[in-house]
């Protein structure tokens, strides 16, 4: 019987003594709805996981009306038809950012394997994405999946032309020089790598990234 009581007054003070507070960090959260502000219809995405900090770097259409050197290195397109001479900077820059736009206003995306041009209305990206501007991202596959929709809330202050991003992105393409924790975003105009900086979001910095799933 006392063996009882002694038990029972044990439990009768830890019920009232302050309790040690747990805390519980669970990678798993609801994303808030701002960020499908003009996805359309949201996707049934359930949860965000979070997977940490990433570096981040932009990559961007290169205008061939910007280049007025003399026109001396040719392109092929996939067939081995010529696209046209072009200045070498020009080319250049071209298969370093792989996308392009011609003076006639062609879209050319550059095929690194075959050393060819795709030729186009859209940019290129890998396994059969096409790029969009300001919503494609490259990733390294064994980090993050192609296809994936990607949240990155320090995009989410980016302004371009009066309009704020959703911090919402796909993941349409891979790069040589994108591995691990490294995501390079698809602005479509250099300039636009202007508005990222005035929102915190720099070259080479780092953000959050969250796969939404």
């Amino acid at each position: 019987m006392r063996k009882w009581a002694a038990g029972l007054a044990v439990l009768f003070v830890a019920c009232l003594s302050p309790k040690a507070q747990v805390l519980v960090r669970d990678p798993m959260i609801v994303p808030p709805d701002f960020v499908f502000g003009d996805q359309g219809p949201a996707p049934e995405v359930p949860s965000a996981r979070y997977m940490g900090k990433f570096k981040t770097t932009f990559y961007w259409v290169v205008e061939e009306e910007d280049y007025s050197q003399s026109r001396s290195i040719p392109l092929y397109d996939e067939s081995g038809n010529l696209v046209g001479k072009f200045p070498s900077s020009f080319v250049q820059d071209f298969k370093r950012e792989a996308a392009a736009k011609l003076r006639d206003g062609r879209c050319i995306s550059y095929l690194k394997r075959a050393n060819r041009v795709k030729v186009g209305e859209r940019f290129l990206g890998t396994g059969g994405y096409r790029l969009t501007e300001l919503k494609s991202i490259a990733v390294d596959p064994r980090v993050i999946p192609l296809g994936s929709l990607v949240y990155i809330p320090q995009a989410a202050e980016v302004v371009v032309d009066g309009r704020r991003l959703t911090g919402v992105f796909r993941a349409h393409d891979i790069g040589s020089a994108v591995q691990g924790k490294h995501i390079d975003i698809f602005v479509g105009s250099k300039d636009n790598c202007d508005a990222f900086q005035s929102a915190g979001v720099r070259s080479t910095g780092s953000v959050d990234v969250y796969i939404l799933e």
